[in-house]
């Protein structure tokens, strides 16, 4: 792995998070992923057809940002 990957593993970033029926996903879009807000472990591509439909289903829908950091920081970072 290059040092430019590690970097970019570790690199905070904002994910928007949409609501769709009651539940909340991160919406990872440079990784093309819908990731459940409470486990963000599970994850739905976009471009299955589960994914295509919640596209679908989440047009005109309610947005809000939050952040989500994608690697570790110290403590004394924060």
């Amino acid at each position: 792995m290059s040092e430019r990957e590690v970097e970019r593993e570790q690199e905070p970033r904002l994910l928007p998070v949409a609501k769709l029926n009651g539940q909340e996903f991160l919406v990872d879009i440079e990784n093309r992923q819908f990731r459940k807000f409470m486990n963000p472990d599970e994850v739905i591509g976009m471009h299955s057809q589960e994914g295509r439909k919640m596209l679908k289903d989440m047009q005109g829908g309610e947005w809000s940002c939050h952040g989500l950091s994608m690697g570790t920081t110290d403590e004394a970072e924060v």
